[in-house]
């Protein structure tokens, strides 16, 4: 499949326009003030310990320092440097679709000093220049330096399209000869990856965009040698101890790094949520340009494993704090469980990877589910506050008191000290256009419902479309006679296509193919009913709850507008009776959701324990908003999961 660029997608949706004008005009400039330690912000570290890097980020001045253009010590993590590039390539997706001299020549000062810090070898990461030069390429198992290099070059790319200008794009090109020099199957080389994977995809990201060969290559290199030798960690580590070059002595845990088998002959996603995801992405990639029915299978698999037992009905995925990780299935806690917005973003990745692979529906109802809901949520709406972990169930009071959730905020954070997730945000949803259409052979594929217009080598398609709140999307389209697959999501109800110099060629499940002619005009209608979500029961934390969705949102209730949430109960009978009323505050176009509910009355407050009796309900009314959109008024109680009202049974 081929994807459009995003200089050929314009983006009319009043929704994802806002988003996009948000990113440029607010969420950039900010995080370029964070990162240059330009204003007082509360930097937090993403969970209790006291160990963590918090109060600033430093990250430019780590560069600075490295270029020699400023005098100090490296602060914050190591892998710091990551945050910068990707801001930048959050300046480069957004300079594809809304050009700004002024914000060109601020990302071109801060490349003037990545390039400045870079060594005479090509080797760049400020952590090992100013902290550990004898250690480079030497602790693989925590290092990120491939990691940090596959985010330079993702940024390099996007700043030399939307620019022309080649010179952070050389600095990622030399940086990447510098990492080939040593690492391969030469018995002068390392053959060994880097404890988080990122470059894998990245490479393979730079062998698309200059042809050349190497770099897929090397990709391949990164992917297969994971695992090979299961011991490479460790004797790292002995290493670097018998040699007097540190005294650091870890447990290596090889499910943590994805490392206790070769990548072809996994099967589970486990150990940390992005850097599996990540690895998974990268797989699915290079199965797409050399296939390999090996390394096909393990990615089908681990996306099975993630979708039908791992995943949060957000799209959110990592269910404990313990090592940012992936549990056993069915293990979906709603309170203490992770959903890192950048495994969320990962998922996104993987998911958008796999279609072009193999065009199933499941794999675009995944993109929505998750953009919409786990990667959305990662922001608040002023672009300016962000959360790392993104929870299904808020106690406020539980969540000062219990040192488990520690890692759960009740309310976004100015920053953080380990930054990832800000920047990553940023960079994606700047990119929402990537998403849209893809193309394969003379068909386009339609993915996202999403007002645009595309213009491809010989045609030109257009949505118009108020969704993700309106029914309908108008579809016209100039060119050639080409083949048009529509997504049918899976929330959809009673979705017809009127055609006009068209014609329904085939209706799959999830899918509908359509043959177009020039001036053909398709309109879509379709129902987004407020349905009722019940959980699988090996899903345990779940039983006898019920979620709310509607269209592609899942919706969450705050303590802000319900008092004492948790003794609210669903009627799933009284779904259908539910009404929607305008929102309070700066929400744009959404608004509430109201259920007629059953609340509990009867308990008295000061006992902790009775004996079973009949709880006297009252009618009551839950108001329900996006859960994309908690924790924008406050600090609150949030749920999504509610139990259902009890029935006798005879």
């Amino acid at each position: 499949m081929r994807e459009f660029e995003l200089t050929n997608v314009k983006i009319t949706s009043d929704f994802w326009k806002n988003y996009l004008k948000l990113i440029k005009e607010e969420t950039i400039p900010y995080q370029l003030q964070v990162l240059k330690d330009d204003i007082a912000v509360d930097v937090q570290a993403e969970r209790k310990d006291d160990s963590l890097p918090a109060g600033k980020s430093h990250a430019i001045e780590n560069f600075k320092i490295a270029a020699g253009l400023s005098e100090g010590e490296h602060f914050g993590w190591f892998f710091q440097d990551s945050d910068v590039y990707k801001w930048i390539e959050s300046v480069g997706v957004i300079l594809q679709s809304q050009p700004d001299a002024d914000l060109e020549i601020q990302a071109d000062e801060v490349i003037d000093i990545i390039e400045k810090a870079q060594e005479n070898d090509g080797y760049l990461d400020t952590y090992f220049q100013l902290k550990y030069p004898k250690l480079k390429y030497r602790q693989l198992y925590f290092s990120h330096e491939l990691y940090c290099a596959g985010h330079l070059i993702e940024a390099a790319i996007a700043y030399d399209k939307a620019t022309g200008k080649g010179k952070l794009l050389t600095v990622a090109k030399r940086f990447v000869d510098n990492i080939a020099e040593h690492f391969g199957y030469e018995d002068n080389q390392i053959q060994g990856a880097d404890g988080h994977q990122e470059i894998e995809l990245a490479l393979v990201k730079l062998y698309d965009y200059t042809g050349d060969d190497r770099y897929l290559r090397l990709a391949q290199f990164f992917i297969d040698v994971r695992g090979k030798d299961v011991d490479f960690y460790q004797k790292e580590v002995d290493a670097n101890l018998a040699e007097g070059l540190s005294d650091d002595n870890p447990i290596i845990d090889l499910e943590y790094l994805q490392a206790y088998a070769q990548p072809q002959n996994q099967k589970h996603a486990v150990g940390h949520a992005v850097r599996m995801l990540y690895m998974a992405t990268g797989m699915a990639k290079v199965v797409s340009r050399d296939f390999d029915s090996d390394l096909y299978q393990a990615c089908l698999e681990i996306w099975d494993d993630i979708v039908k037992r791992k995943m949060y009905v957000t799209g959110g995925v990592g269910s404990t704090v313990h090592g940012e990780a992936f549990v056993g299935p069915y293990d979906l806690p709603n309170d203490t469980m992770y959903c890192e917005t950048c495994a969320a973003i990962a998922l996104l990745y993987f998911a958008y990877e796999m279609f072009q692979i193999s065009p199933k529906a499941e794999y675009i109802d995944v993109m929505e589910r998750v953009l919409y809901n786990g990667i959305l949520s990662g922001a608040a709406i002023d672009g300016k506050h962000f959360f790392y972990v993104n929870p299904l169930e808020v106690d406020v009071d539980s969540c000062h008191h219990n040192p488990g959730k520690g890692h759960v905020k009740t309310q976004r954070p100015d920053w953080l000290g380990c930054a990832c997730c800000p920047p990553n945000f940023a960079r994606t949803i700047g990119s929402i256009g990537r998403y849209i259409y893809l193309e394969s052979g003379s068909g386009i594929y339609l993915n996202l419902y999403i007002a645009s217009q595309l213009q491809g080598a010989d045609f030109t398609l257009e949505q118009k479309t108020n969704f993700p709140y309106g029914n309908t999307v108008d579809i016209i389209y100039h060119g050639p006679q080409k083949s048009l697959y529509l997504q049918e999501p899976y929330w959809a109800e009673e979705l017809v296509v009127d055609c006009e110099r068209a014609h329904i060629l085939q209706k799959e499940e999830h899918r509908v193919k359509v043959f177009l002619e020039d001036g053909a005009h398709l309109i879509l209608h379709f129902k987004q009913s407020i349905l009722g979500i019940i959980c699988n029961p090996e899903v345990r934390e779940n039983i006898g709850k019920i979620a709310i969705q509607k269209g592609p949102f899942i919706y969450c209730a705050q303590s802000v507008q319900n008092a004492d949430l948790k003794y609210y109960r669903i009627d799933p009978k009284l779904i259908g009776q539910s009404y929607f009323e305008e929102m309070e505050e700066n929400f744009k176009e959404c608004v509430n959701l109201k259920i007629p509910c059953q609340k509990v009355e009867c308990w008295q407050k000061e006992t902790l324990y009775q004996f079973d009796i009949e709880n006297t309900n009252v009618l009551s009314e839950l108001v329900l908003i996006p859960y994309y959109l908690w924790g924008n008024q406050g600090e609150t109680d949030m749920q999504v999961w509610f139990p259902m009202v009890r029935r006798n049974t005879t």
